[in-house]
């Protein structure tokens, strides 16, 4: 028995566009009624990636024989990685198999952004697990080739290290319908979808608006430009959260440095404090330097007062004596007045000796 994956793969009916979508609950629901060896058939581009997981770990839980995955015209991103999950994978010729990341279309705050970012690391990391089933190269050589968006034929995917079989069943190529595309899908394989197809002739008795894939085609030319606006949108987000980023750095650096200068200023004022200080108690001491010299001065000036007025008073004495208002008193040279006067013993011992020798009376 046989499953046929080749359309899209979808999550349910609400992002169901053609006949040809698969969803998770379409290919559990066949597994669940098989028993034995099966096959599932891909010619798809793939598709949602938590959907296209989803299919592949139902592939990998089956366990009433062996599944073997076919593709038949193409295999890519999702539908590789449901191509990696079965048994045994082999690939018809001419075929082609395409690894890369996940994508997302996204808008929000620059912290939604960055969830979304490493949303998409964590579904990139389940992605690379089943690749990494089946082929021989390491984590970093296929996550290189994921974000090359890298196409592989039959022979490409071998010399990859995948482990690829011949498939010899018939299959005939055919445009495929689709609402993405790759930018680095190969000449050969867009033979399988819808790049340059023509415009199909409209029957005539069906109106062109009538006809579906020409309204889907439009669609998915809106659907391009959206995306292609919105990784504009993206891009002009990165410029703004790099300037942004750019204007923190330079606050951050003058903020370093205004906290470097309030550090010296800090410093030079308590530098200014203990100066201020050191002034103060030398003013104190001054002050009490100059309450010393006033004082001193008072006491001089008093002294000059008294000196000033003894003078006028001897002065005074001069010009009554000149005047002969006084007469001046008898000089007394008798021994009692001189031993008197005597200041030291040796002065009294020289007079007792005159008084002796009759000198004096």
């Amino acid at each position: 028995m046989a499953f046929n994956l080749l359309g899209d793969i979808v999550a349910n009916d609400g992002e169901s566009w053609a006949d040809s979508d698969v969803k998770p609950a379409m290919v559990i629901g066949w597994l669940a009624k098989q028993d034995g060896d099966v096959e599932i058939n891909i010619n798809s581009n793939g598709g949602d990636v938590s959907a296209g997981l989803a299919i592949a770990n139902a592939i990998r839980a089956y366990d009433k024989g062996k599944v073997i995955c076919n593709v038949l015209g193409i295999a890519a991103s999702m539908a590789s990685v449901v191509a990696c999950a079965g048994d045994e994978l082999r690939m018809g010729e001419g075929t082609f198999l395409m690894v890369h990341n996940p994508f997302t279309v996204t808008m929000g705050t620059a912290d939604d952004l960055r969830k979304d970012a490493e949303t998409l690391d964590k579904m990139r990391d389940a992605i690379l697990g089943f690749y990494q089933s089946k082929s021989s190269k390491t984590a970093d050589e296929i996550k290189a080739a994921m974000d090359a968006e890298t196409w592989m034929t039959r022979d490409e995917a071998r010399a990859f290290g995948f482990a690829v079989s011949d498939y010899a069943g018939e299959f005939k190529a055919a445009a495929a319908f689709t609402r993405r595309s790759f930018d680095a899908a190969p000449e050969a394989a867009r033979a399988f979808l819808d790049f340059h197809a023509e415009k199909p002739a409209e029957p005539k008795d069906e109106k062109p608006a009538d006809n579906w894939e020409a309204r889907f085609k439009g669609l998915s030319q809106k659907f391009s430009a959206a995306q292609s606006a919105h990784s504009d949108a993206l891009a002009a987000k990165d410029v703004e959260i790099k300037n942004l980023k750019g204007k923190i750095d330079a606050l951050e650096t003058e903020n370093d440095n205004l906290k470097s200068q309030l550090e010296h200023s800090a410093k030079d004022l308590a530098a200014a404090k203990d100066h201020a200080s050191e002034l103060a108690v030398k003013l104190k001491e001054s002050d009490d330097a100059l309450l010393e010299s006033k004082k001193d001065l008072a006491q001089t000036r008093d002294s000059l007062k008294a000196a000033e007025d003894k003078a006028a008073h001897l002065e005074s004495t001069r010009d009554m004596l000149t005047a002969g208002v006084l007469t001046p008193p008898s000089v007394d040279n008798s021994y009692a007045a001189k031993m008197k006067a005597a200041k030291t013993a040796e002065e009294r011992e020289a007079l007792r000796a005159a008084k002796k020798a009759g000198k004096i009376k």
